[in-house]
């Protein structure tokens, strides 16, 4: 077999050129710390390890969004115990107005500041999130969702939607809630209001309304008219009588699974409603015991109107703490959802993370070895080559 000097430098040439090549792949490998620096490395281990980035990137976008989430919550949770502290300042001033010893002038001044505490509640029910969405308006988050009109009642402009982000692919929670659960809060007693009609000359009023049997409550409106001195009948809406007895004050009525109490001394003819319990809002509960106290007291049947319209107030300003503390406490448990699910998050991503390392990361301690087998390798080589490169016939003729 014949070779020629042109196979034995091309031959030479080629080993030196494979053996660098193979002496730069290790050296971009221990500069990178990857394994698989082309997919041609090794095919399956690059579908492997695009699966798993394509994983690790979906988790750690679920970790962005629960720290959003967790931030928005966040601030809802502390706009809500302000107004939950400022109906509990409310609750108090109402107490304070239903003492005997408070003069108009008096309560006219507590009717001020529970105007001041109306108009924070309002500022706190428009308040927005970090991105300047508003926090209780639902889908149109854009604008205030909380206005008052001209005749000094708010109204609510926003909808019921909630927004929600995804926690894990599989798993989402609600980021706000809707302004109108502040706007839906249930008087009285939550099943029926006793309320006295405002011509009453006597100074009856409502001292207590429950419901003590559910299974006979009809929520038909009702009518209780004091007859004479003594007594008193229950109307239907047709104005037929379906109940009568003896009236003394502070004695229970009961009648279709409800008892109402009445104190005083109640002129003949004074009526009471008896209607289903109906909505009002977190800010027609403030400003309609603020509208009482503004308004004086001529005499006892006066008194004993505002008397009855703090009363009211009292159980719809429980109403409301009740409703603004449950949305509070839904809030927080969403909160620790969050957390939960942050941490398995967590424990996805270093298990991805693992997995992914053992896929794509570099041996260092086989690629150092490699490289000075490789480095020894190529030396040789180019040694060889270069001996090789004087055997030429011309060599020989000089």
């Amino acid at each position: 077999m014949r070779i020629s000097t042109a196979q034995i430098f091309g031959s030479g040439i080629d080993t030196l050129q494979r053996q660098q090549a193979d002496l730069l792949r290790t050296q971009q490998q221990m500069a990178s710390g990857k394994r698989l620096l082309t997919p041609a490395d090794d095919p399956a281990a690059a579908v492997q390890a695009l699966q798993l980035h394509d994983r690790v990137a979906s988790v750690e976008q679920y970790a962005r969004n629960a720290e959003h989430a967790r931030t928005r919550l966040g601030q809802e949770e502390a706009v809500l115990g302000t107004m939950a502290d400022s109906l509990h300042r409310v609750r108090e001033l109402a107490v304070q107005a239903a003492n005997g010893t408070q003069t108009d002038e008096s309560r006219q001044a507590i009717a001020r500041e529970l105007r001041q505490i109306s108009a924070g509640l309002l500022d706190a029910a428009n308040s927005r999130a970090a991105g300047g969405e508003h926090l209780f308006a639902g889908y149109r988050s854009g604008s205030p969702p909380f206005l008052r009109g001209p005749d000094g009642s708010v109204e609510y402009r926003g909808d019921r939607g909630q927004r929600e982000v995804l926690l894990s692919s599989d798993s989402s929670v609600a980021v706000g809630d809707s302004g109108a659960e502040l706007m839906t809060i249930p008087r009285g007693n939550g099943s029926f209001t006793v309320t006295p009609d405002a011509a009453n000359a006597g100074t009856g009023r409502v001292a207590g309304a429950d419901l003590v049997d559910p299974a006979a409550f009809t929520r038909e409106p009702y009518t209780l008219a004091i007859v004479g001195a003594d007594a008193y009948e229950i109307l239907d809406a047709g104005n037929n009588v379906v109940a009568a007895g003896a009236y003394a004050s502070g004695q229970g009525v009961d009648f279709g699974g409800m008892r109402i109490v009445l104190e005083g001394t109640p002129a003949d003819g004074g009526t009471f409603a008896i209607e289903p319990a109906g909505a009002t809002s977190l800010f027609a509960v403030v400003d309609e015991l603020a509208a009482a106290l503004e308004t004086p007291a001529a005499d006892a049947a006066d008194r004993a109107i505002r008397t009855h319209r703090i009363g009211t107030a009292l159980l719809d300003i429980d109403q409301a703490i009740g409703r603004v503390l449950d949305l509070r406490a839904d809030v927080g448990a969403r909160m620790n959802r969050i957390d939960g699910q942050a941490e398995l998050n967590a424990d996805q991503s270093l298990t991805l993370e693992t997995a992914l390392s053992a896929v794509e990361d570099l041996d260092y301690a086989e690629a150092v070895s490699r490289f000075h087998l490789q480095q020894t390798a190529l030396q040789v080589a180019q040694q060889t080559y270069a001996q090789t490169a004087r055997l030429s016939l011309f060599d020989w003729l000089r």
